[in-house]
C-alpha cells in the first residue's frame, strides 16, 4: 500500500493536482483547462501552473480549439496527451514447444507500439537471465533518443510478490529472484515484472472488447497452461500469486504423473505437451504421420503445422485438437462454475485455429454444463499473442505516469 506524509503535506498536494489533471486529460483525451477545472474541482490557476508544467516537459501538446460558450467568447485552447512525450519497453518471455521467444517491444504514451522485435534463443537458467539483459540493453540503446519511463517484463511462471520466480521449470528457473536482478541490470529505469496470464489480461482489457467486462476469465494455451481471473474489477492474485494455475487443476485422478506431484493434471492433457506425446507414441508404433507436423529423419515434431492441419481438415490432427479442447472444456467449466464470468478469452497458440477453437469450446461448454452458459462470450484475445506485452506497458502506464494508485488512496 502506498503510504504519504500528512494529507496537507503541500509536496504531495502538488503531486495529487498533477496526477488529477493528468488522468483528466488521459480520460478525455482532448479537454480545455477550464473543462479540466471543472472536473477536477481545482482552481483555473492551479490547473494553469500544471498544464504550464506537463507541457515543459513534452507530456501534453495542444491540439486545436474547442466550442466558445453560449455566451460567445474565445474559443478554449484543447490539450492532449504527447504520445511521444514518453515510451515504455516491455519485455515477454514466451515458452514455445521446443525453444523461447522474447518479444521485445516499445509503445508510445497512447499505448500504440511503435517497435517489435521477436528473438528465439534456446538458453534456460542462469544464461536466459543473461540472454534476456543482452537483449534489453540492446534495444534500450537502439532508442537512447527517446525518454523511457519504464520497463516491463513478462514472465510464463508464478511470481511471488516480490518478483521471485517459483514453479518456473519450463525456464529450468526456481526460488530466482528475477525482478531483483532485473533492478540490479537497469536501475535507473522505473521497472514492473508480472506474470504472463495477468499481464495479458490487462492488456486486453486497456485495449480490447473486455475493457468493460468486470468478471472475465483469460486462459492461454501453448507450451503450458496458464489462467488469469478479474472478478468485480479486480484482478484475482492470491496470498502468495499463484492465483490462476488452472493448469495442476486434476481432471483425472487415474492420469499420468504431473512434475507437480499429482496424477491427471489439466497441462498433460491440454497443452501442446499432449500434442508431443501423441505425435511420439504414434511414431513409435509406425503410424503413418503428415509429414509437415513429423521429420522421422531428425525425430521432430512441427506443432505449429498441427493447427494448420486440423483446421483443413486431417483427421489425425483434429482428432489431437479436439481432444485437447475437450479437456480445456472441463477445466473451464470448473471456472466458470467458481467464478460465473460475464466472458472468457482464448489467447496463446490456440489462436492459430482460431475459427474452429471458438466455436467448439462454446458447445463443448453447452454441453457439458447444466447452468446457462448461453450468456458467457467466448473471444479470442484481440491482441493476439501479444497480449502480455500491451499489458506491461499498460501498467507501467497506470502505476508510474499517470499514478492511479495515488488517487484512489488519497481518495
Amino acid at each position: 500500500m502506498v503510504k504519504f506524509a500528512k494529507a496537507g503535506d503541500q509536496r504531495f498536494l502538488q503531486t495529487l493536482n498533477r496526477t488529477l489533471v493528468l488522468n483528466t486529460i488521459h480520460h478525455f483525451k482532448t479537454i480545455s483547462r477550464i473543462d479540466i477545472a471543472k472536473k477536477t474541482k481545482l482552481s483555473q490557476s492551479t490547473v494553469s501552473n500544471v498544464v504550464d508544467a506537463l507541457e515543459k516537459e513534452g507530456y501534453i501538446v495542444e491540439v486545436g480549439t474547442g466550442n466558445s460558450t453560449k455566451a460567445g467568447g474565445r474559443r478554449p485552447t484543447l490539450l492532449t496527451i504527447n504520445a511521444a512525450g514518453g515510451y515504455m519497453a516491455t519485455l515477454a518471455v514466451v515458452t514455445e514447444a521446443f525453444h523461447i521467444t522474447l518479444q521485445v517491444c516499445l509503445f508510445d504514451l497512447h499505448l500504440t507500439m511503435v517497435d517489435e522485435q521477436e528473438i528465439e534463443v534456446k538458453e534456460k537458467g542462469a544464461e536466459l537471465v543473461e540472454t534476456i539483459k543482452a537483449c534489453v540493453h540492446s534495444f534500450l540503446q537502439k532508442h537512447a533518443d527517446k525518454n523511457i519511463i519504464g520497463l516491463g517484463f513478462s514472465m510464463p511462471t508464478v511470481l511471488d510478490r516480490a518478483g521471485v520466480v517459483y514453479r518456473g521449470h519450463l525456464l529450468e528457473l526456481e526460488d530466482y529472484p528475477f525482478e531483483e536482478e532485473m533492478r540490479k541490470a537497469f536501475p535507473s529505469l522505473f521497472l514492473v515484472v508480472e506474470q504472463e496470464q495477468h499481464a495479458a489480461i490487462l492488456g486486453e482489457r486497456a485495449i480490447g472488447p473486455a475493457k468493460d467486462v468486470n468478471n472475465l476469465i483469460y486462459v492461454t494455451v501453448g507450451r503450458g497452461i496458464g489462467s488469469s481471473v478479474i472478478v468485480n474489477n479486480e484482478l484475482i492474485r492470491g496470498e502468495y500469486g499463484g492465483a490462476g494455475e488452472i493448469g495442476h487443476m486434476s481432471i483425472n485422478k487415474y492420469g499420468p504423473k504431473c512434475i507437480c506431484g499429482k496424477k491427471g493434471c489439466l497441462r498433460l492433457y491440454a497443452t501442446e505437451l499432449a500434442f508431443i506425446n501423441k505425435i511420439n507414441e504414434a511414431a513409435q508404433n509406425g503410424f503413418p504421420l503428415p509429414p509437415k507436423i513429423y521429420n522421422p529423419v531428425l525425430d521432430q515434431c512441427n506443432i505449429r503445422e498441427v493447427y494448420n492441419l486440423a483446421m483443413e481438415g486431417d483427421e489425425f490432427c483434429r482428432e489431437m485438437l479436439t481432444s485437447l479442447l475437450d479437456d480445456l472444456s472441463i477445466g473451464l467449466s470448473n471456472l466458470i462454475y467458481l467464478i460465473n464470468p460475464k466472458m472468457i478469452i482464448i489467447g496463446g497458440n490456440l489462436l492459430f485455429a482460431k475459427p474452429f477453437v471458438l466455436p467448439y469450446i462454446t458447445d463443448k461448454l453447452k454441453e457439458i454444463m447444466d447452468s446457462p452458459t448461453a450468456d458467457i462470450e467466448i473471444v479470442g484475445a484481440a491482441l493476439g499473442n501479444k497480449s502480455s506485452v500491451y499489458g506491461m506497458a499498460s501498467l507501467i502506464l497506470d502505476k508510474h505516469f499517470l499514478k492511479k494508485e495515488l488517487m484512489f488512496h488519497s481518495a
